[in-house]
């Protein structure tokens, strides 16, 4: 009897568990229409010279954020008491965001980044910061409890192996991909239209890459659907463009004495 007891308890702490991970009703009036996941390419991020990268340029697919949106594909206007009271509750102060998230503070630092030292706990945490202000709060988690959010984008990303285009046949190279390959690579891998965004390397004239951005359901994040838009409104590729995916630069290893090697 104490081992069935037991047994039942567990149960009911592994669904209120699994329930936890759900986005709650909204409140106020935050009446969005379905999430948007961005991830972002470092390399193309990297190589503008506008932002200085440090240690070095990570060669793998990254959080950019966990977007409400609504039906027009307008993004959700962050939290003003006044302007956007999007939940009945006091949002978490971004003040007191990292102690909240030390349970997935790792995985956070490792998938979801600052590029501008991705080694820094404190630096990663001024993107967590900006993205629970922007995004966050008016998410339909709750909005004292950013935890969920977090952790929600982050269980969504692994779905899809934290990369887009992973298992895929398009993968980085130099030679540039006709656009509809990279969407039609990603549709093939999640079931379902995925939106692009592309920025361009001056000194060539070259479209990178630079987002993927994959849109889920409303009421269930984890189920994909098509992005109203496929490319970004207004942005630089569309559907008859040609895109790079930039390799990621070697990495360089100091060995002493002024020398180095390249891996």
């Amino acid at each position: 009897m104490r081992q069935k007891s037991l047994l039942a308890g567990a149960l009911v702490a592994s669904l209120i568990a699994a329930i936890s991970l759900l986005p709650r009703r909204p409140s106020g009036n935050n009446e969005f229409d379905f999430y948007k996941l961005s991830f972002r390419w470092p390399p193309s991020a990297c190589n503008l010279g506008t932002l200085q990268c440090k240690p070095d340029t990570l060669d793998y697919f990254t959080i950019h954020g966990l977007w409400p949106t609504y039906a027009n594909d307008e993004e959700v206007p962050k939290y003003d008491p006044k302007k956007n009271k999007c939940t009945d509750v006091t949002p978490t102060d971004p003040k007191n965001l990292l102690p909240l998230l030390k349970d997935i503070e790792e995985t956070l630092q490792k998938y979801w980044p600052n590029y501008k030292n991705y080694k820094n706990i404190n630096m990663c945490a001024e993107s967590w910061k900006h993205e629970w202000v922007y995004h966050g709060i008016c998410s339909g988690y709750a909005a004292d409890q950013p935890l969920e959010y977090f952790n929600a984008a982050l269980i969504t990303a692994k779905e899809f192996d934290y990369d887009p285009l992973k298992g895929t046949n398009v993968q980085p190279r130099e030679k540039p991909y006709k656009a509809e390959e990279i969407i039609d690579a990603v549709k093939a891998k999640v079931g379902a239209t995925p939106q692009i965004q592309c920025n361009m390397k001056k000194d060539e004239g070259t479209l990178q890459l630079l987002e993927i951005r994959l849109c889920f359901a409303k009421a269930t994040p984890t189920t994909p659907m098509d992005c109203p838009n496929t490319f970004t409104p207004g942005g630089l590729c569309q559907k008859e463009t040609d895109i790079r995916i930039t390799p990621p630069p070697p990495k360089v290893v100091l060995l002493g004495n002024n020398q180095h090697l390249e891996l």
